[in-house]
Formats: C-alpha cells, structure tokens, sequence
C-alpha cells in the first residue's frame, strides 16, 4: 500500500446530518441513499435541538480546533473549514489515529465554548489521500469552502502547504 500523505476530516454538528438524509449519509465509509423512515426516527430520538455554529463564532471554532491539533498532536494542517453545520480539515501524517484527531478537535471546541448540550453528532468521515492529485484536491475542496463563506483559502496561521 502506499503511504498516506493526507487525511480529510469532516464531521457535522449535533442533529444537522442524520442517518437516511435526504442529501445521503455515510454508513461505514459508504454513501447510503435516502430514507425518510430513518431520519424521521432520528429526529424523534434527539434530545435537544439541531445545533449549528453563529457567523461570529465559526474563526474562534476553526481557531480552537486547529491550535489544539496542532499543539496537543503535532498534527500538520493542510486545510480547514469551519460552517454553521459541519467542519473540513485535511491533516498530514501525525503520530496518533484519526479517532484521537478527531476527539482532539471536537473536544477543544466543546471545552473552547463550554456549552450547555451536545455540538458535535459521535461520527465523522474520513477520506485518505495516497497520492498528490488526492491531496491537492482535496485541499482546494476545503478552500473552495472558506472562499464561498468569505473567507481567505487559508484563514488562520497555523496551516500550512503540504
């Protein structure tokens, strides 16, 4: 197998993306279609509201969580998007799993803005680059993102060029 050069993360706050989504959703790593019965029951399970980020605190966000990946794991970030809704973060190779990545970024945010419920739904997808054509393009996926809200290619400065 080749080496992995790169990681896109990406993950959506509390209630936003369920299970039989109408736009799809992942189910281990597959796109699934559409089922009305499946959200609707989702949603009925929930116990607090969809939760989605103010436009005055999506920097603060992307800025908890990129300083915590980058201090706490030493995590090389290539790219990062913060919504209302969902977040994208492309890492290089770091040392620990992408499951301690993704605990490391959610949870600074979580203890970062110390709110009163849950922020983030328990999943995430995550897209392997293996080549320079993957990475590459899925850096300007993310940037693409921060350009449509506004924003530089790249708003903060701890990310850096692959």
């Amino acid at each position: 197998m080749r080496p992995t050069l790169g990681i896109m993360i990406t993950a959506t706050t509390y209630g936003t993306w369920l299970r039989g989504d109408r736009r799809g959703w992942i189910d281990d790593g597959k796109l699934m279609p559409p089922s009305p019965g499946l959200e609707d029951a989702d949603r009925e399970r929930m116990e607090h509201p969809p939760f989605v980020f103010g436009a005055e605190q999506l920097l603060e966000v992307g800025d908890l969580m990129g300083r915590s990946l980058v201090t706490r794991l030493a995590a090389p970030i290539f790219a990062l998007h913060v919504g209302s809704w969902h977040f994208h973060v492309v890492i290089g190779v770091q040392p620990c799993d992408v499951p301690a990545a993704v605990k490391c970024g959610k949870d600074a945010v979580r203890f970062g803005l110390r709110p009163s419920r849950p922020i983030w739904t328990a999943g995430y997808d995550k897209r392997y680059c293996f080549d320079e054509a993957s990475l590459r393009g899925r850096i300007r996926y993310v940037e693409r993102h921060n350009k449509r809200a506004g924003l530089p290619p790249r708003p903060w400065p701890f990310i850096t060029p692959p």
